[in-house]
């Protein structure tokens, strides 16, 4: 089922995906949640435990956003481990080092596949290897078009439903991150973050209006922030925003530490009080979206 304006309504891919409609009146926005998912797909080997696996995993971020559904937002999330298959990488980031063969598909020069945390992450964490020996080319293909694709597909859906309601639209992808860099993150290992950064593609992806008014929301309820450092946004950031059109789109990355053990990934005693925090950020970005007019092009 493709999402529209007069149709908009919840799905679930089984194993693949959701999309949790808004439970109130349409507002010109869309939460997205790609990396949240903890189910192991049946055709998923990896030599390490599914514990390992889920190392990865953004816990919890997709109820911390469900307010999204109360102010009148779809969300849509994944259900699978995004070091399985990471829907916030491009097609060009493919890790050619875990295919068996040539891969016959166009690459880029990825620094995230150079890392082991490409499309399909070599790695579960740091050094650690994910598969005993290489993937077929028709295995990952399968994995594209299983995952990959209908992620994408209905984002982009979603997207453009709202967009064709209101001539505008702010899609907030929701994630989460280590409280200081690691092994295989862009930032030097130790590095402390912020208690939020917000990703805007340095001034590409977004309104600058749009982003300070997440930002100065944020620091009145006292929580740090940080502009694109360590994360500017990636690819679905980078693939369906365009401000000039009144499209925004910026990633959203929490300090894990906020709401969670990040050891045993059970919530702390911050976990309520943050929800309740994202719960009223976005009010103010439901109220702010809906007065904005569209451009006349």
């Amino acid at each position: 089922m493709i999402p529209t304006f007069g149709n908009l309504e919840d799905v679930t891919l089984e194993g693949v995906l959701s999309v949790i409609a808004p439970r109130t009146p349409l507002v010109p926005m869309v939460f997205d949640s790609p990396h949240s998912g903890l189910e192991m797909p049946a055709d998923f080997t990896p030599v390490v435990s599914a514990e390992r696996v889920r190392v990865a995993a953004d816990t919890h971020i997709d109820d911390l956003f469900m307010s999204a559904t109360v102010i009148g937002a779809p969300l849509l999330l994944a259900h699978f481990p995004r070091s399985f298959l990471d829907v916030n990488r491009s097609l060009l980031d493919m890790d050619t080092q875990i295919v068996e063969g040539d891969w016959p598909h166009p690459v880029r020069d990825s620094g995230t596949a150079k890392r082991g945390m490409g499309l399909m992450w070599r790695y579960a964490w740091g050094d650690e290897p994910m598969y005993a020996s290489g993937m077929s080319v028709a295995e990952a293909e399968v994995r594209i078009a299983t995952y990959w694709q209908p992620y994408h597909h209905y984002l982009a859906a979603l997207l453009n439903a709202v967009y064709a309601r209101f001539g505008r639209v702010y899609h907030i992808n929701c994630h989460s991150m280590t409280a200081v860099g690691h092994a295989i993150s862009s930032d030097p290992a130790g590095t402390v973050r912020a208690d939020i950064c917000l990703g805007d593609l340095h001034g590409g992806s977004a309104s600058a209006e749009f982003v300070s008014l997440i930002a100065g929301t944020l620091k009145g309820e006292g929580l740090t922030v940080a502009l694109n450092k360590p994360f500017r946004g990636a690819e679905l950031v980078a693939a369906y925003s365009n401000p000039a059109l009144e499209r925004h789109s910026v990633q959203f990355e929490i300090n894990r530490k906020l709401y969670m053990d990040e050891t045993t990934r059970e919530r702390n005693g911050g976990y309520e009080a943050l929800k309740s925090v994202l719960a009223r950020m976005n009010r103010v970005l439901a109220d702010y979206a809906s007065q904005q007019q569209p451009k006349k092009l």
